[in-house]
């Protein structure tokens, strides 16, 4: 059992607690083959997509600025309401296939289609500024225009269908095995992401629309098997009353504000908004730091894949850590050591040689920290209603990323494309991450309760 889930034995469990069904060994083993089925659709936005939105973005010359702009802070603006709203239903919905997988149905074809959309963008894009004729803003404007709507559609799909499936795999899986089952997910997407590095990216040059096509039909077919082969069942006793009326559309303000009702909860959302703006500038422009180091694609694909290696070797002892000591004090210590990596890296980094180690260093602790992370969540938010904690947490981590990633693309241009920022923007944000976790750790051990209770 964890360390951050002793409160959650100690105390009695709230009235209509979910629980996960109960399953035999061979039960369990389906479950989680049917579970890394779907989270290998899920890991095709970040392990794939991206990096081949990119590409495309590379093609069309748009700047620091733009790429940050299309690649996070308009997704994420749209889908600041979308994953409250999705999560906030969910909890409530009731249905003969449960509560998430309805959703996961409908949410894996849209993204299907805007992937395939996305890959059709060069030649809608073409067709719109013939038509256009002189009143067209040019053809790379209107290749760009399309890619922002395919591109937003299937972010808000991928990030919607994220925020489902973790609450499924909380939903069905035995709460003292979730540290060993996401380092299984983490070793699912590991694995893609070197099969896509060492096999697939350096045919972007020649096969793009191919590849964003082929992503798009793993994305949905990955969810939908998935869908049809886990059993669900919803918290039984457990029955929210269901808006009417107005209110379906959206999602009560009490929804969010109860939350946050709890002072733990703040810690909590803070230590993962910090966390996600330590790694998303790098990981967003990594492969243009690459680049302009003289690094080729094909060389940046297999440092990927070697890191991606190492990850998957210790992702189940990085799992068992978690489940034996504790979520948080597992990633605050992979949290310490990036901070420390990235201060390094910045004062360090000035050619080829030292941001190969630099990559390779930020690729094996942060996939370290996001292992260990990966059950943080489901140690500290109330079973039964898991989504409705989790995604007012996404939800503020939406907010803290479209302020960084509007103001990291327009700060690169302006220093003249130094990408060594995003190494000092990654040492300051780890750093108060780490209080963050710190603090969480702090209020368990002087007696506080983390684990949030639910409210019936």
């Amino acid at each position: 059992m964890s360390a951050d889930g002793a409160a959650l034995t100690a105390a009695p469990p709230p009235r209509g607690r979910s629980a996960a069904l109960p399953l035999t060994a061979a039960g369990l083993f389906a479950v989680g083959c049917w579970l890394m089925l779907g989270d290998l659709g899920i890991a095709m936005r970040e392990r794939v997509a991206l990096p081949s939105g990119l590409e495309l973005l590379r093609r069309n010359a748009a700047s620091d600025t733009t790429t940050s702009l299309l690649l996070a802070t308009v997704p994420a603006v749209l889908s600041v309401l979308l994953v409250p709203f999705i999560g906030y239903h969910s909890d409530r919905f009731r249905s003969a296939w449960g509560r998430r997988r309805p959703f996961l149905l409908v949410i894996a074809p849209i993204g299907c289609a805007a992937m395939l959309g996305l890959a059709v963008s060069p030649v809608l894009g073409a067709w719109t500024h013939a038509m256009l004729g002189a009143a067209s803003p040019g053809a790379r404007i209107c290749n760009l225009g399309w890619f922002c709507l395919f591109w937003t559609v299937f972010e808000c799909a991928a990030i919607s269908a994220a925020s489902l499936f973790t609450g499924l795999v909380n939903d069905v899986v035995p709460a003292g095995l979730l540290g060993r089952f996401f380092a299984g997910f983490r070793i699912v997407g590991l694995s893609l992401g070197i099969a896509f590095h060492t096999w697939v990216f350096a045919l972007t040059d020649h096969y793009l629309a191919e590849i964003l096509a082929a992503i798009g039909v793993v994305f949905a077919l990955a969810i939908l098997v998935m869908c049809a082969t886990v059993r669900e069942a919803c918290p039984p006793g457990e029955m929210h009353a269901a808006p009417r009326g107005r209110c379906t559309l959206l999602v009560p303000r009490a929804h969010i504000l109860e939350c946050f009702g709890y002072r733990p909860y703040l810690w909590i959302v803070a230590a993962f908004v910090f966390a996600c703006v330590t790694f998303s500038p790098f990981n967003t422009f990594c492969q243009y730091y690459a680049q302009s180091m003289g690094i080729s694609k094909a060389a940046l694909g297999s440092m990927t894949a070697y890191g991606y290696m190492f990850s998957i070797a210790s992702a189940f002892g990085v799992g068992w850590l978690a489940d034996r000591y504790g979520a948080v004090r597992v990633s605050a210590i992979f949290m310490v050591l990036y901070c420390a990596a990235a201060a390094v890296g910045y004062l360090t980094v000035r050619d080829e040689g030292s941001f190969r180690l630099f990559y390779m260093a930020h690729i094996i602790i942060s996939g370290a920290y996001f292992t260990a992370a990966a059950s943080m969540p489901m140690a500290l938010f109330p079973r039964a209603r898991f989504v409705q904690y989790n995604s007012t947490k996404d939800l503020m981590v939406v907010f803290g990323n479209i302020l960084v990633s509007s103001a990291q693309g327009p700060i690169l241009d302006f220093s003249g494309h130094d990408y060594r920022l995003t190494l000092l923007s990654g040492a300051s944000f780890a750093l108060l991450a780490i209080l963050c976790l710190l603090r969480l750790l702090r209020c368990r051990e002087c007696g506080g309760c983390i684990v949030l209770k639910s409210t019936s």
